[in-house]
């Protein structure tokens, strides 16, 4: 019960400073976890990743080679599906002996990746200052701060893609068909919702209520469930 009051204090915390340049980094966090999902579906499924980038303004994308349409319908599903199921990752593995080295996996992750495929871009800067962070942390040597590192990440992280997935998804299209909020994306972007409606032929909004459904039922699962399955009677 304890985690379940420590993870909803983060949350509040994180909902209260949103728009705040303090979450920035926690944003594009998510985002690379989210492009990185797009990678990891494309080297299961296609012919591999061939460029990642992340942008200041929380923007992203990885250009993969698919194989075939089953392949482009799994790349596009890796994204917010992706994000959602690395954040539970980080937060599961943070129960086992890995703790002390996610931080500094993720670290040598974000490094190979934007050598690799970013070149000199925003994305390595933002990886250096990344594994600067996480060398600060290891250097302090304290069990806490490690701890706090990780639920504050993979507890924003999953605000984020909950949030982006039902606002650039669902309110989105919500938006385009109704015009509710005027003056607000008029035009459809390439999400990776509008993306599957073309492949498949179902709305971009029934893909968007699908991720969310299937991110909540995980979020429950991983965290929720978990927590009360440890209660012990005595």
């Amino acid at each position: 019960m304890k985690r379940f009051w420590k993870y909803l204090l983060i949350l509040v915390a994180v909902v209260a400073l949103w728009n705040t340049g303090i979450i920035k980094p926690l944003k594009l966090f998510a985002v690379f976890l989210h492009e990185l999902g797009h990678a990891f579906m494309g080297l299961v499924f296609g012919y591999g990743l061939q460029e990642l980038n992340i942008g200041f303004n929380e923007s992203g994308y990885a250009l993969v080679k698919s194989k075939s349409w089953f392949s482009s319908f799994m790349v596009a599903n890796g994204g917010y599906l992706g994000s959602v199921l690395f954040a539970l990752l980080i937060l599961y593995l943070k129960r086992t002996f890995f703790k002390r080295y996610i931080l500094g996996t993720l670290a040598v992750i974000f490094m190979i990746v934007s050598i690799k495929y970013s070149g000199f871009s925003f994305t390595l800067i933002y990886s250096i200052i990344f594994t600067a962070l996480v060398l600060l942390i290891y250097m302090v040597d304290n069990e806490n701060v490690i701890e706090w590192a990780i639920d504050i990440m993979g507890i924003s992280s999953l605000a984020y893609a909950v949030y982006d997935t039902f606002v650039d998804t669902i309110l989105l299209q919500i938006n385009l068909k109704f015009h509710l909020i005027r003056g607000w994306k008029v035009e459809q972007p390439l999400t990776d919702a509008v993306q599957l409606a073309q492949m498949t032929g179902i709305p971009a909004i029934v893909w968007g209520i699908i991720w969310i459904i299937i991110s909540m039922f995980a979020i429950y699962m991983v965290l929720l469930k978990d927590n009360k399955s440890r209660k012990r009677y005595y």
